[in-house]
């Protein structure tokens, strides 16, 4: 395995894996791979507000309908949506995107909100 290409990456947060295994416990095309991929998987913060970019260090890519196959929002603490998307790249996990609907500062953390709605897309 070539480590140069996790350099910069760490392991998940018990909150951030939580927050993932979440949003893949959902139903769609995919899900339980994707959740397998999630078990050895290292991350690397690109925002403040939470995305962070994944990789799988021993993935099989797995067949999904679409590139963000579930999401989840929620409200900020101002009242704000945030939306929190998983990206599926090649059949591989390879993004969390957290953002808000007005392109503010998320002041919520998604690993802190009280209530997630999460949606899976079906085909």
């Amino acid at each position: 395995m070539c480590l140069e290409r996790f350099e910069g990456f760490r392991p998940l947060l018990a909150a951030e894996r939580e927050l993932l295994q979440r949003l893949l416990s959902a139903e769609f095309e995919g899900a339980q791979g994707l959740s397998r991929q999630l078990r050895d998987t290292v991350v690397q913060s690109i925002d403040h507000n939470g995305s962070l970019r994944i990789r799988s260090l021993d993935a099989t890519p797995v067949l999904v309908a679409r590139r963000i196959p579930v999401e989840a929002s929620y409200a900020d603490a101002d009242g704000v949506t945030v939306h929190v998307l998983v990206h599926v790249i090649g059949g591989l996990l390879e993004e969390l995107e957290v953002f808000r609907e007005d392109s503010g500062d998320v002041m919520v953390a998604p690993i802190r909100a009280s209530r997630l709605d999460i949606e899976a897309w079906v085909e």
